[in-house]
């Protein structure tokens, strides 16, 4: 009668450790455990902790846009993730993925720009280049031909010294411009740098265009600054 006993006994405490195993697996689950998922694509959550706090009272963001509440695609490897919350921290010159951990905070951490090709935010879209210099740099792209305009953006943090309280302060976006084919890369600052980039032979249709449509082109919104290249990628000489 004993032997049944532990017989059942044995056979209950099989059930009940299946059991927990499987409660265990399903907790576990990628879809109920984020850091699960996370671990499992180390592609893209594989960056360093985001710690640039800036002083507080500093006045402005070292982001390029506001809000960190915008989702965006980023490229890593030819591999391509929809959907996400990112920013683009142009004073440290990194790229921000913000997500909820297993506890349902918010984390935050960099972007490897080692795998990093190119992300696309509030309608525009970046890519990593090769700068004059060789190092690699995140810039603003516009145009889907041969030749296309870059931006290559930045912020400084400064003292404002007109008044007694030294508060920091964050600066608007600076800009550089530059036209790209190729491995060629110039850098522009008004209409005439920017004609110079092209053909003799094309630069006075460039000339007219300009006129035509009243463009200076170190004042242009973007969707006038992708007209102008995509009209430059038809002429014969580009």
């Amino acid at each position: 009668m004993r032997t049944v006993h532990l017989l059942i006994l044995s056979r209950i405490l099989l059930l009940l450790a299946v059991t927990i195993g499987a409660h265990s697996v399903s907790a576990q689950a990628p879809e109920n455990n984020p850091d699960q998922v996370y671990g499992f694509d180390p592609l893209l959550y594989n960056g360093r902790i985001y710690s640039f706090y800036p002083e507080p009272g500093t006045e402005g963001t070292q982001f390029l846009f506001d809000e960190f509440d915008a989702h965006g695609s980023v490229t890593l490897r030819s591999v391509t993730y929809s959907n996400v919350k990112i920013n683009y921290d142009v004073y440290n010159q990194q790229l921000i993925l913000e997500y909820k951990n297993a506890i349902g905070s918010a984390s935050q951490i960099e972007i490897s720009k080692a795998w990093l090709e190119m992300f696309d935010l509030h309608s525009c879209h970046f890519e990593m280049h090769t700068y004059i210099d060789t190092t690699k740099r995140i810039f603003q792209v516009l145009g889907n031909g041969p030749v296309k305009v870059l931006y290559y953006q930045r912020k400084e943090l400064s003292v404002d010294t007109r008044t007694s309280s030294k508060k920091r302060f964050f600066s608007d976006a600076i800009t550089e411009r530059f036209i790209s084919a190729g491995n060629k890369l110039l850098k522009y600052k008004n209409n005439r740098s920017f004609i110079a980039f092209f053909n003799s032979s094309d630069q006075d249709f460039i000339k007219k265009y300009l006129r035509k449509y009243k463009i200076k082109v170190k004042k242009a919104k973007d969707q006038q600054m992708t007209e102008l290249i995509t009209y430059c990628n038809t002429l014969s000489g580009s």
